[in-house]
């Protein structure tokens, strides 16, 4: 199945960082990926989500960088992106993270986060690039580099 065919098929969707750098760094490999689930989202097809995780992750490599403009355009677009909402991180979804974690023992914090602010948030999906991710049980996860 193509990642429009699997994007057809839901009506929400929470979008990881990967496709987000992907897709504003324009990543000639998975921009052009991210770059349909962003377009479906913005044309009204999908619901989308985001958290404020997403935004501290975006941001320090530009700012690294010195690349001021870079970092705004990650804002900018996590912010006020067009039928995308960011979730902030209450404490239920920090406890739901931990409950997360002490199932699947692999996951990150940041990833447990973003998974429970994704089902909180009643997204059909969750849009990574990381295959790891699909060993979740909770939510579908869509990996990028399986629609290449």
């Amino acid at each position: 199945m193509t990642l429009p065919e699997e994007l057809a098929g839901i009506s929400s969707i929470f979008v990881d960082t990967a496709p987000v750098i992907y897709y504003i760094e324009a990543h000639p490999q998975f921009g052009p990926l991210a770059k349909e689930a962003v377009t479906a989202f913005q044309s009204g097809i999908l619901n989308a989500f985001s958290s404020v995780i997403t935004l501290t992750e975006v941001l320090p490599k530009p700012i690294e960088q010195g690349d001021e403009k870079l970092a705004r355009k990650f804002a900018e677009f996590l912010k006020h992106g067009k039928n995308l909402t960011m979730i902030e991180i209450s404490e239920g979804i920090a406890e739901a993270a931990g409950k997360l974690r002490g199932r699947y023992t692999f996951l990150k914090s940041v990833d447990a986060i973003q998974i429970s602010a994704a089902i909180d948030a009643r997204a059909d999906a969750f849009l990574t690039n990381d295959r790891k991710l699909k060993q979740i049980e909770e939510i579908k996860v869509l990996v990028l580099v399986d629609y290449l």
